[in-house]
């Protein structure tokens, strides 16, 4: 609930989805916002044409996730039925289809899932059940790897380089994009593993758990700690502060834990409260510094920077917030956000500072 000192912040455009959504990203350059619903509908806004509106049936029916070129106007979408699609977004003229990728069906799980892009956009990671595949931008595949503890829970490319971390139970393993053929790093957890995120410097590699925890990993040393006390899987991992802070979802108030100096262990991590219930999404915007979090009863809140105790602006949707997206643009100060039943909204807080 907002308190004093915390002002209410009005949208500038609201949009229907049609149905629940599964994704929604900003494009790098931070003109194009994407959203893809339950049902494969994508529809793309312009914010550079007067929020221009695009919509188009990207798969027939059950959609999964939609990922933006780092370098590129090239949209990645996929959905269960074995199929990736990638599409070229033309300026003014709109979106036309690029390349598929039609997975066999005698593979199993057809679910196309975890779309990662590369840092450097030259391959294109995603899980299919307990198999990863590297694609280029082309949409040929270009490596396939298989991951030993079974399904794949999520993939995260490291920072600036090409080695993919690919989680699930028993742990990590960590692929070579350059050199597919060579044997992984293991990072070992007893335990399964749900969420994926690099520090921004590479030093770590932290996930969220299936038990409640955060496991964490020094790359270099492969030393490993633990961070517990979350009521709900911390499935959201984000870096603020040039990874100095790590922010976790996974209870009703915004967790921060140190990762300055030496690292978190034996530190105990700030809190942020405003939520009543729990924060089932949250953003960093592309200064590095400033918060966005989301909760399953549909308030948004919004810090100015992670020193600020109470949030700067909040608002509400009519449903859980399901995804918080600030735009890409180095100063973007837009906000895009999500409910569950598929009513996005658009703000601007240029005015609200």
């Amino acid at each position: 609930m907002p308190s004093s000192g915390t002002k209410m912040l009005d949208h500038l455009l609201e949009l229907d989805l049609g149905e629940a959504p599964v994704a929604l990203e900003w494009s790098r350059c931070g003109r194009w916002l994407a959203a893809l619903n339950v049902d494969g509908e994508a529809v793309l806004i312009d914010t550079a044409s007067a929020n221009r509106i695009n919509r188009w049936t990207a798969h027939g029916a059950g959609a999964l996730a939609l990922a933006w070129h780092p370098k590129q106007a090239i949209l990645a979408t996929s959905c269960q039925n074995g199929c990736l699609k990638l599409w070229q977004v033309d300026g003014d003229q709109g979106v036309r289809a690029l390349s598929a990728i039609e997975l066999d069906p005698c593979m199993g799980s057809l679910w196309v899932e975890r779309l990662r892009w590369r840092p450097d956009g030259k391959q294109l990671a995603f899980a299919i059940g307990n198999t990863v595949m590297l694609a280029s931008a082309a949409g040929e595949i270009e490596a396939t790897f298989i991951f030993r503890g079974g399904t794949v829970a999520d993939l995260d490319w490291r920072p600036g380089g090409a080695l993919l971390g690919i989680a699930g139970y028993g742990g990590i393993a960590i692929q070579n994009g350059l050199d597919p053929l060579a044997d992984p790093m293991l990072l070992n957890w007893k335990g399964s593993l749900l969420s994926l995120s690099w520090s921004p410097d590479g030093a770590y590699i932290v996930a969220g758990c299936q038990d409640n925890t955060v496991h964490l990993w020094r790359f270099r040393s492969q030393q490993d700690a633990q961070m517990s006390g979350f009521a709900y899987k911390p499935l959201q991992l984000s870096w603020v502060d040039r990874g100095k802070r790590l922010l976790t979802s996974g209870i009703n108030d915004l967790v921060m834990w140190p990762f300055d100096r030496k690292g978190p262990e034996g530190r105990e991590p700030e809190t942020r409260s405003f939520h009543e219930k729990s924060i089932p999404t949250l953003a960093v915007a592309a200064n590095g510094k400033t918060i966005a979090t989301g909760c399953r009863s549909g308030w948004i809140a919004v810090w100015k920077s992670s020193r600020e105790i109470t949030p700067t602006v909040s608002t509400m949707i009519e449903s859980r917030v399901e995804y918080l997206r600030w735009s890409s643009k180095k100063n973007g100060k837009r906000l895009a956000a999500v409910g569950r039943q598929g009513i996005l909204r658009l703000f601007d807080l240029d005015e609200a500072w």
